[in-house]
């Protein structure tokens, strides 16, 4: 008899997570499990990947009314003004919170394991019986700017799953010495991709003038609180300045920090070099052109796009977060690890690679080695195992 399995999200856009989530629904044995996904709240056209979801998943929304997310649309891309944001804290959200929660409970009354994938209903589901799986994709130190009252109030909802999974073994590790009475449900399963389905989609043809000159590429969320475009773009300024490379720097991603990154280039007078190409439904042929892949960040929980970067035989430049990139890139041995938030490290580094082909061709070595580790078939069978142990 199959699984019933209710999958929840809080909302499907365009980061990792959202990446992940849609490998894993197209992966999953259809003869082991039937598949509901439940999206917290539907962000209308800014949900890049819902033509992705594999058609035979029955996907429910637990909040659908435009007046009700209006302004959370807003907020997502910094467009909000305070007197909206407070009227949708205020009024809205605890609207927002009762339908959700009314509408989950007729899910869960359905299913037989749940995994909330990013998370964030443990209020919904600390008073259910059946078997609950939290996916937790960041740095635990990190997390909440290491606030420690909320990191705290963190370890009390960690509590209500009875397993966690951590997406690194740093990270796990992490959990385990923040939240030692939850040891014992802490699990470490790597986010993987189907590497042959990734070619494929790089080799389709990439039909942009801009793609005809050598370029530099960055593909993550403009969000600046976690992310750390900043250290790139002044990095770049050096590249530019005293390496006078001739390469552009194009980063691929949307969120509510634009435009003050395309202020920034505007200060440091780049915009004649730096493109933002906005969300791209199919990066991977930007990636596969690229002549080097740079990834900075203050915190991760595990960096998929370096991933995807390397299953293209990228060489790669990133900054060494406190979890994540140092584990992927196989310490350094995969790609070049620099100080968060350090430009000149940074310059260096990618001056470096872009010029040294035997150091080049010594981390391309390496990132042949270590792909090998992400391949999904591995990764299905752990969750797959995971959810039929409860």
């Amino acid at each position: 008899m199959k699984k019933r399995l209710l999958i929840i999200v809080s909302r499907l856009l365009q980061g990792g997570i959202d990446t992940m989530l849609i490998e894993y629904l197209k992966q999953f044995d259809r003869d082991k499990f039937s598949i509901k996904l439940a999206i917290g709240t539907c962000m209308e056209e800014q949900e890049a990947y819902i033509h992705h979801i594999p058609s035979d998943i029955e996907v429910s929304y637990l909040v659908k009314r435009h007046f009700l997310i209006k302004y959370r649309k807003q907020k997502n891309i910094g467009k909000s003004p305070i007197v909206k944001k407070t009227y949708d804290e205020t009024i809205l959200s605890p609207i927002r919170r009762f339908i959700q929660k009314r509408n989950l409970n007729k899910l869960i009354a359905e299913s037989d394991v749940i995994i909330d994938f990013d998370s964030t209903f443990y209020s919904f589901l600390a008073n259910t019986s059946i078997p609950k799986i939290a996916f937790f994709h960041f740095s635990f130190k990190q997390y909440h700017h290491g606030n420690e009252k909320k990191l705290r109030r963190l370890g009390r909802k960690l509590n209500i799953y009875d397993k966690i999974v951590t997406i690194c073994d740093e990270m796990k590790e992490e959990g385990i010495e923040m939240y030692p009475e939850l040891s014992k449900k802490f699990i470490t399963i790597y986010n993987a991709f189907d590497l042959e389905a990734i070619k494929k989609k790089a080799a389709e043809p990439l039909d942009s003038p801009l793609a005809k000159h050598p370029y530099i590429l960055a593909v993550q969320r403009l969000e600046e609180s976690q992310k750390d475009l900043t250290t790139l773009i002044k990095a770049y300024k050096i590249l530019i300045e005293e390496y006078k490379i001739t390469e552009r720097l194009y980063i691929i991603g949307e969120g509510k920090s634009r435009k003050e990154l395309e202020n920034l280039c505007k200060r440091l007078k780049l915009t004649e070099y730096i493109h933002f190409l906005g969300l791209q439904i199919n990066p991977y042929p930007w990636i596969r052109h690229s002549k080097l892949f740079a990834f900075s960040s203050k915190f991760e929980g595990f960096g998929i796009v370096l991933i995807e970067a390397m299953s293209l035989e990228k060489a790669i430049v990133s900054t060494n977060c406190s979890t994540g990139p140092s584990e992927i890139l196989d310490n350094g041995n995969a790609g070049t690890l620099v100080p968060v938030g350090d430009e000149r490290s940074m310059a260096e580094a990618i001056f470096q690679l872009l010029t040294d082909q035997t150091y080049q061709a010594q981390m391309l070595l390496g990132v042949q080695r270590q792909i090998k580790k992400f391949d999904i078939n591995n990764t299905i069978q752990q969750i797959e195992e995971l959810i039929l142990s409860l």
